[in-house]
């Protein structure tokens, strides 16, 4: 959770150095004991106890001497928690059961502490209790502000990218094949008075042209329309495979358990990145056949588009842009994670994994 050079000044009475790390000590056998992802992670767990060390400074400055008032939190580095947790994929409910487990281990070593000899002790008691739990929350609630700063980002670069790409599709493709055609009729007018032999063909051509671009566009206004609807999501990516995928593509497309039972912004963002596998395997791998999997369990969702092409490893430069890094925020933006490999037997496998409750994240 924080450093104590960064969030905490001078202590009030100068807690003992044992009882401290008692309370660090016991806080740590708790997220090992529970499980907690935040002790899974070294560096998360790091973190915690430099936060629970800042925490412990507060209580020594603020309750023991009954002062009401509390310094604010927001330090750079609080604020840093929250980012670096949604970055490695930590849900906040692990942050808010970590922060019961040390009030919980704090509590009693305090109050044994601090009571001690005390006149009052529950009006002492009280104000340690208090204390402890406004600065554990504090940082609760600078650290979740910071995380859903980072979500809201990775929301803009995503929908970002994905209007970038639009874009070229219109450019490279929709404008290419119009200006193929104009190409052809004005080749037409020129022929009609030089070559007429050849005038027709052109106006063939033109057609042609035409069709293609109109077919392009049709398809990318569906792709801007279509989302995943009560259907769930086998039944979007059905539809796409349907309408996208050239009938010289052998494809197969196997759906284990209910998508329906998805919650809808996991479905929509799997949806976009399936979508997105299957358009780089058609468009770059080679290969004449595409398999796209989705499994739907209680605690999980995966899925995997594998194509037998030409394959491809990617570099950390192919991660850090375009619509391979859209791909993996989308991802992880739902608290998932996403691998691009070469299949056993060739090719390409991109494969997903997003937990769907929050005992798994």
């Amino acid at each position: 959770m924080g450093d104590t050079r960064t969030d905490a000044g001078t202590t009030g009475r100068g807690l003992p150095p044992a009882v401290r790390a008692e309370i660090l000590d016991a806080y740590e056998q708790r997220l090992r004991a529970t499980g907690n992802a935040i002790f899974a992670d070294p560096e998360a767990r790091r973190q915690a106890l430099c936060q629970a060390n800042a925490v412990i400074d507060d209580v020594d400055r603020y309750g023991a001497s009954g002062t009401a008032e509390m310094a604010p939190v927001a330090t750079p580095f609080t604020l840093s928690v929250g980012r670096d947790r949604a970055q490695r994929g930590i849900h906040p409910v692990q942050s808010l059961r970590a922060a019961t487990l040390l009030f919980e281990a704090a509590l009693p070593p305090l109050i044994r502490e601090y009571a001690r000899g005390d006149a009052d002790d529950g009006a002492v008691t009280a104000t340690i209790a208090a204390t402890l739990h406004r600065t554990i929350m504090a940082r609760i609630e600078t650290g979740a502000l910071s995380y859903v700063g980072f979500l809201l980002e990775r929301v803009f670069t995503s929908h970002l990218a994905e209007r970038r790409r639009i874009g070229r599709e219109l450019h490279d493709r929709v404008a290419h094949a119009i200006g193929v055609g104009l190409q052809h009729l004005d080749l037409h007018r020129i022929y009609q008075k030089r070559r007429s032999d050849r005038a027709e063909g052109k106006l063939d051509q033109a057609g042609r042209a035409m069709r293609d671009a109109l077919s392009l566009t049709r398809a990318l206004s569906e792709e801007l329309r279509h989302s995943v609807g009560p259907a769930g999501l086998e039944d979007a990516l059905r539809g796409y495979l349907k309408a996208s995928v050239p009938s010289s593509v052998a494809i197969t497309c196997t759906v284990t358990g209910d998508t329906r039972t998805v919650p809808q912004a996991i479905a929509e963002e799997i949806y976009l990145v399936l979508r997105e596998a299957v358009r780089n395997a058609l468009l770059h791998s080679g290969s004449g056949r595409l398999d796209v999997s989705v499994e739907v369990c209680g605690t999980a969702l995966t899925a995997a588009v594998r194509d037998h092409g030409r394959g491809f490893t990617p570099s950390p430069q192919d991660l850090s842009g375009g619509g391979l890094l859209s791909m993996r925020e989308r991802v992880e933006l739902v608290g998932g994670s996403l691998s691009i490999c070469p299949g056993p037997a060739g090719g390409t496998t991109v494969a997903i994994c997003v937990p769907l409750s929050g005992e798994s994240r």
